[in-house]
Formats: C-alpha cells, structure tokens, sequence
C-alpha cells in the first residue's frame, strides 16, 4: 500500500486539463475562463457623477457654507443616458443624476444633500463646498483601453459576468466541464423510487457521488447498477470509457463477487495504485485508460466519499481548469480524546464549534464505513497522522473542510457588532 499522499501525487500527476469550449456568459457561472480578457475600451466611457446633485465649478463654490450659501443659476437637468446641451460658465451649474455625463466646464459634483433649495427652479443654494474632483467618477476609472481584466483560469463569478458584459462578450471561452460516469455495482443494490426487502439496499452512494461531482463543476451520469456477474460488469464498464473520467462504487476488494479490479485490468486499465494506507477507504484502486482517470471506489459509502473528496475531487477539478483543488485546510483544537487507527492515516467525521475564537472538532458519532449520516453531520475530516493512535483533548490538529464556509459557520455571523466601524 501507499501513503495517502503518494495517491494524492499520482492522481494529480496523471490527469489534464481538458479542452476548451465556447459558451454564452449566462452559461459562465463558476466556469474557469480559459483566455485573456482586454478591455476594447475606457470604463466608464466619459466622466460622470457618483452622485443626484449639481455639476459645479470647484471655484465657484469653495467658500459655500450655510451661513454663507453660493447661489448658482441652473442652466439645466443632466439625466444619465443624456448630454449636456451646453457648458457650465462662471456663476453656473447643472442639475445632474448619478450616472450622467459631466458638463464641460464643471470639475466637481455637489450633492443634494450640500445644497439649499429656493424658490426658483433656475437658482440653488450651495451650503458646502465642493473640491475639484468631488464626486466624479472618472474616464477610465473601471478599466482602461487594452487594459488585461481577467486571465486565464478564473473561476467566473457573478461579478465577473458583468465586467463580461460591460465589454460587450456575449460569448467567452472555458474549460470544458469533466463529464464523469457513476457505475455501482451490487447484486444488493436497489433504486431511489425502489422499497429494499431482505437484503438490499438503496444505492445512497451513487447519488452522493453524483452531488459532489456536480459540486467540483463536472457533469454527472448514472449509469444503470452492474449485478454482480463479470460479464454485466465489463459492460457498464466499456460503456463508460466514452466518458472523461470514471467512479465505479464496490467490486475493488477480494471477495468471490468483486469484479471491477479484474475487468478494469482486462480493460486495459494501466493502473497505479490499489490499496491506500488509510482509513477508510484502503482498497482504493486508481489508473487510466487512453489516459482517462479510473477511480475504482470502495463500496462503503463513507469509504466512498471519502476518497471522492480525498482523490476524485481534485482530478476533476484539474480537469475542468480549476487551480486550487484540495480541501481548505485549517488547524482546530481537539474537543475531546481522539482515537485513531495505527499505520494508517484516518480521515475522522468531525463537527466544528467555536470556543473564544478558536475551533474545536469533535466525532461526529461511530465512524464505522457504512454509516453516512456521520459524513451527513460532518463539517470537516479530521486527519489522523498514521504514526498516532490517540490524540489528546485540547491538542491541535488539522481539518479538511467539506464545505469552504465550514469554519465561518462555526461562528455566528449575523451579529449587529459586525456591521459597526469600532
């Protein structure tokens, strides 16, 4: 067997990024842009106010205050989409909206808030004064003509779908979404819409697998279930290679039933690695065929998942383009004594709780392999180091977090005190 850091190294180093597509940018969400974005021109295009006011010469109104107002004509009203009609002279000002273009003439915006009115809709008062600049958003203030706005692999955002637009891109490239094939196997296993009798079992794992997969930006198919016969394995199996990577559930270990090593074997698989020093998840078994990723996943749904997040997550999102692939990592405190198994590193379901700032992890319950509302309740994996078997309450250790807003939500956020400046 090899450490589970070693599995990590030759997953990463034997798959690629796939190839790019063209796509609209409302179908850009959390894509990875796969090209540089220039602006073909100044962001804003002209200088504008920032603020419903009156455009005004910094001059003019350098001494206003309430005591001492600086009476402006009003020579007109800037609506944003509109240009002034003409300029702004000594002793003149424009009544201006945010967004509209400034008057030539003008180099300050006085907002309403800074003015008097009266009785004339062609006269305002200025009661503050206004400095050259105030209140204007400059050309160019965005982005410059030529200037580089995003690059290659960017995870888009919703923001960045408007930068898009503002440039007038419709239509961009990215990396191509990994599409990912879920075989499971089992004679045990039944369907979601499916009652199990007896001995069978729902095929939870297929659906989780299918979650997280969609969660790392590939795209999901389940397969139909591979009973336990060589023969209906090497089918679901051969069907799969028209996929860009493969998760097959079950069949990797050494029962009298367990198929999906010998086949993928038979296949053509060129493996790398079977079996992983951890816990759970040991009989892990991982190779390329036409060098596209095989992961030959444990039955165990929690073993399942667990070399999902731990091997499978980070291909995929290598694949797709992305650039930070593992886990979040962060060191916790052990909120009670530990257990963990020897010579192996085990990868324990924890719950996160702060304490005074600091965060504690506590099990989640039994960790046994077969139990997925442990996983279900868990906000992290905790990484047992192979060379313990005990880690002591109050101790540090490191998490993997399952969810990257794990360790914020361990905190309340919605406190009145973090929206004040002291």
């Amino acid at each position: 067997m090899i450490s589970a850091d070693e599995a990590l190294r030759l997953v990463l180093d034997n798959v690629a990024i796939l190839g790019v597509e063209r796509t609209p940018i409302t179908s850009a969400l959390a894509r990875v842009l796969a090209e540089e974005i220039r602006s073909p021109r100044d962001i804003p295009g002209f200088d504008n106010s920032a603020m419903d006011g009156y455009a005004v010469r910094a001059q003019d109104v350098a001494s206003a205050s309430e005591s001492k107002p600086a009476r402006l004509r009003v020579i007109e009203t800037i609506a944003a989409g509109a240009m002034a009609s003409r300029p702004i002279e000594a002793g003149e000002c424009s009544r201006i909206m945010t967004g509209a273009p400034l008057p030539a003439g003008a180099d300050a915006i006085v907002p309403i808030e800074g003015t008097r009115g009266s009785a004339s809709d062609t006269q305002v008062e200025i009661v503050a004064p206004s400095g050259a600049g105030a209140f204007i958003r400059p050309r160019g203030e965005d982005l410059r003509e030529g200037e580089v706005a995003m690059t290659p692999g960017k995870r888009l955002s919703p923001s960045d779908l408007g930068t898009l637009a503002s440039l007038n891109r419709s239509m961009i490239d990215v990396y191509r979404r990994p599409r990912v094939a879920i075989v499971a196997t089992g004679d045990e296993l039944v369907d979601i819409d499916q009652i199990p009798r007896g001995a069978q079992i729902v095929n939870s794992s297929a659906y989780a697998l299918h979650g997280a997969i969609v969660e790392a930006g590939g795209e999901a198919v389940l397969l139909k279930v591979a009973r336990d016969t060589r023969d209906e394995v090497r089918a679901r199996l051969s069907e799969a290679l028209a996929f860009d990577a493969v998760l097959s559930t079950g069949g990797v270990s050494v029962g009298q039933f367990d198929h999906v090593k010998g086949v993928l074997d038979e296949i053509g698989l060129r493996q790398l690695f079977h079996g992983v020093a951890q816990k759970p998840g040991r009989p892990l078994k991982f190779g390329l065929i036409d060098k596209r990723p095989m992961f030959g996943l444990p039955g165990n749904p929690v073993a399942t998942m667990v070399c999902f997040y731990l091997y499978a997550r980070p291909a995929i999102l290598k694949m797709g383009g992305r650039r930070e692939l593992g886990l979040p990592r962060v060191t916790v405190r052990c909120a009670a004594d530990i257990k963990v198994s020897k010579n192996l590193t085990e990868f324990v379901r924890v719950r996160l709780e702060r304490r005074e700032g600091e965060l504690f992890a506590a099990p989640t319950g039994n960790q046994g392999s077969g139990i997925l509302s442990s996983l279900s309740r868990a906000d992290a994996l905790l990484i047992g180091p192979a060379k313990e078997t005990l880690l002591k309450a109050g101790s540090q250790a490191t998490v993997l977090l399952l969810a990257a807003e794990a360790a914020a939500a361990a905190e309340p956020f919605f406190e009145e005190r973090r929206f004040q400046s002291h």
